[in-house]
């Protein structure tokens, strides 16, 4: 089953980094806020009818698990969320892409922290190769590039706070997982975010307005909420019943990967030499992360389903 983790995470990530891209079209009908309130109802929506096939939800969580999934679903999914959309406004999908760079650190920060876990050579290896391949792809066009920008300083403070925290969500959703199903805690932790989304997106009440961009905008939220929110966190949450944050944590790096494919085949963007190098490096990288973990022996007993 660890080879199907590796897998889940692999996907997500991919799933992660295309994300950008339906942000940012997305912004041209409706504001960030409201975005990532629709994303998120629709994600919960079809958690709730997943269970519903599966026989229901069992949302049975002790007071410390509360708090936990308090946290997880407020300050380490619903912030960083509505921080990265909001930085999207103010700076540019280049920066963004360098500054999601920081969440793999933090991962491995949090969970040294939070969890105790130490970092094994061959995971700090790919951490750095990884980072190496990731940096090759995001500063080939470092003309255009400047985190520190007068006109992008904002945007660019706010995605670093966003990658920043990004880092938390692992490390505090690992122990939940190993006691729960994914599919429960992941509701869980999305009804949780509703505390902060719902009060953001009516703050923006003013800004909702009808006009040629809404149609497009809602469509790209339907699949932000569909592939991304739904499927993408449902995957990671489900690759940490057997991978650790910190063997997590390289698997970021191909997010910018995934980002230049979508410009790729969404956009007609040529894939230079420099982007194949960098795909290269980032493969390199999550190799040594892989390796390691195939060769250890997993968890016992079968994996409980989603």
């Amino acid at each position: 089953m660890k080879g199907a983790a590796l897998l889940a995470i692999v996907v997500a990530n991919m799933i992660g980094g295309t994300t950008y891209l339906a942000q940012k079209v997305a912004l041209a009908g409706l504001p960030p806020a409201t975005i990532t309130l629709l994303r998120n109802l629709l994600a919960l929506a079809c958690l709730f009818g997943w269970a519903a096939a599966g026989g229901g939800l069992r949302l049975s969580f002790t007071r410390r698990e509360q708090v936990r999934l308090v946290l997880l679903g407020v300050l380490a999914y619903a912030t960083p969320l509505l921080l990265g959309i909001a930085g999207l406004r103010h700076s540019t999908a280049g920066n963004g892409s360098i500054l999601i760079l920081l969440e793999p650190v933090a991962i491995v920060f949090f969970a040294r922290l939070l969890l105790g876990e130490a970092v094994r050579g061959g995971q700090a290896a790919g951490l750095l190769l990884g980072l190496l391949g990731a940096l090759v792809i995001v500063l080939e066009g470092a003309d255009e590039v400047d985190l520190f920008s007068g006109a992008h300083l904002r945007g660019n403070l706010i995605l670093a706070a966003h990658g920043i925290l990004w880092g938390l969500y692992s490390p505090l959703m690992a122990p939940l997982v190993q006691r729960h199903r994914s599919l429960d805690v992941t509701f869980a932790s999305m009804a949780f975010a509703l505390v902060l989304l719902v009060p953001a997106a009516l703050f923006e009440a003013p800004d909702w307005r009808a006009g040629p961009e809404l149609g497009p905008a809602l469509l790209w939220t339907l699949a932000l909420g569909v592939v991304g929110s739904f499927g993408g966190t449902l995957l990671w949450v489900w690759s940490l019943r057997s991978l650790s944050p910190n063997t997590v944590a390289p698997f970021v790096f191909l997010q910018p990967l995934a980002g230049v494919l979508a410009g790729h085949l969404v956009l007609g963007e040529v894939l230079s030499e420099q982007a194949l190098l960098g795909a290269a490096l980032i493969g390199g990288g999550v190799l040594l992360v892989i390796l390691p973990s195939l060769r250890a022996k997993g968890p016992a007993g079968a994996l409980p389903p989603a």
